[in-house]
């Protein structure tokens, strides 16, 4: 389970990294350099003046340098600026902060400190976030053991719709009591009603 929950964090944020990157509008063309001057494409590297100051841009910087496409591959800038961007309020960031400790990506491996930022963006309502969550509670990763919980966020996560965490929610149905199954839908439940007030 734990090489599913690796596999699936890095297709998660190449996902958000195609999703985000894939927002561009009709300048394409010039983004890509195919307008430019050879000596225009060169970047320079990014100084501290440089840096985004938005999450958003933050973000955006972060996933070149983990993806190594407009800059050179860099993990451990990578990870600076997902978190900064998720000190920020970045959801996305908090989650892509999240698999880089979970796998060792340009920090210490550390799945206590990838469980904490799996839940401040869960919180914030991050399917993404809230299914790898359900899976270190149901794992005992970062977290004890905790069934309940584990149910609550996999249940949330299924919500949005997407296929695999809908089948790990079926795949809980059956393996969990009525009882904790029962107890799992309130918690998911009280999350939505309250949801907002403590974040």
């Amino acid at each position: 389970m734990e090489k599913l929950a690796g596999r699936y964090t890095f297709w998660v944020l190449l996902s958000v990294s195609i999703v985000l990157s894939g927002c561009a509008g009709s300048n394409d063309k010039e983004k890509s350099g195919e307008n430019k001057q050879p000596e225009q494409i060169i970047k320079k590297e990014v100084s501290l003046y440089d840096t985004p100051v938005t999450p958003a841009g933050q973000l955006s910087l972060a996933i070149e340098y983990y993806k190594g496409e407009e800059k050179q591959k860099d993990y451990v800038k990578a990870a600076k600026l997902f978190r900064m961007a998720a000190e920020n309020g970045s959801h996305e960031a908090q989650f892509a902060l999240g698999c880089m400790y979970q796998n060792g990506h340009g920090v210490t491996q550390n799945f206590m400190e990838a469980t904490n930022w799996y839940l401040k963006a869960a919180r914030a309502d991050n399917p993404n976030a809230q299914f790898l969550l359900g899976l270190s509670y149901k794992q005992g990763s970062g977290v004890a053991r905790d069934p309940l919980e584990s149910y609550k966020w996999i249940y949330l996560a299924a919500e949005s719709g997407n296929t695999q965490h809908i089948a790990a929610r079926q795949q809980l149905d059956q393996t969990y009591s009525p009882a904790i199954i029962h107890e799992g839908k309130r918690r998911a439940e009280q999350f939505r009603l309250y949801q907002g007030v403590n974040n």
